[in-house]
């Protein structure tokens, strides 16, 4: 578990000067992150479906808008369940504290590679290796907030508005390559409801939104819902790294 900080409510900027650039930290905002942080870190379980849009560069078109939806079940600290539908296919990911799971409903064809002892820990390694994406993951690092604001860049609160019918706190910032926006439900528990991203060093700038909803908290799932039971017929095939594909 991390080190809990207590931060002061307020609407103070903090200004850093360092390496002639000017940090904007808002405390607010910075409070508003930490709270979700100590959510996502003390539950036992959650699950919640994450809705995402995100641009790919097309030669004749420009920027072209995807979509995927995701339903993510985790039971701390070694259980999780991603399905996925959507423009990237009709996909299924299990993690059961050894080993990590593919299944692609689409072609019937499975696979798996052996995994940390951690969900934070294999998202972070499959991630790496395989380009395999996990919805929020973000928000469930144990460093979220200090990755946030150990680069030279701004972390501003910008007040309350309603997304998805819920209301919500807005918290915008930016770094040396992209900008980016959060919206943290205001009740009890502080979740996440949505995120933006806007990729500002490259180019084309394009954006990655996701929409978190249907969230629940603390549900005694069985193991036996992370475990992958292989579909009649269906094909092994080798997971291959990120860095052999072509």
């Amino acid at each position: 578990m991390t080190k809990k900080f207590l931060f002061l409510m307020g609407f103070v900027i903090i200004t850093i000067t360092a390496k002639s650039q000017t940090q904007r930290i808002d405390s607010t905002a910075v409070y508003l992150l930490n709270r979700t942080s100590e959510t996502l870190q003390d539950i036992k379980s959650c699950s919640f479906t994450a809705v995402t849009t995100y641009d790919v560069p097309n030669e004749s078109l420009g920027l072209v808008k995807h979509a995927i939806t995701d339903k993510v079940a985790i039971k701390f600290p070694d259980r999780m369940k991603v399905t996925s539908t959507g423009d990237k296919g009709n996909r299924g990911l299990w993690y059961s504290g050894k080993k990590l799971n593919y299944y692609s409903l689409d072609n019937n064809t499975y696979g798996f590679v052996t995994a940390p002892a951690s969900v934070i820990e294999t998202i972070d390694e499959v991630s790496k290796k395989f380009g395999i994406e996990f919805p929020a993951a973000d928000f469930f690092y144990p460093t979220f907030l200090q990755d946030l604001t150990s680069e030279q860049g701004n972390l501003i609160f910008l007040g309350r508005t309603i997304v998805d019918g819920r209301e919500c706190f807005h918290i915008a910032g930016s770094d040396k390559t992209k900008s980016f926006q959060f919206w943290i439900a205001n009740d009890d528990l502080f979740l996440p409801v949505k995120m933006v991203i806007i990729y500002t060093s490259d180019k084309d700038k394009p954006q990655y939104e996701a929409l978190y909803k249907d969230w629940t908290i603390n549900t005694d799932y069985p193991d036996s819902m992370f475990e992958f039971a292989t579909p009649p017929k269906a094909t092994k095939v080798k997971l291959v790294p990120r860095e052999n594909n072509k």
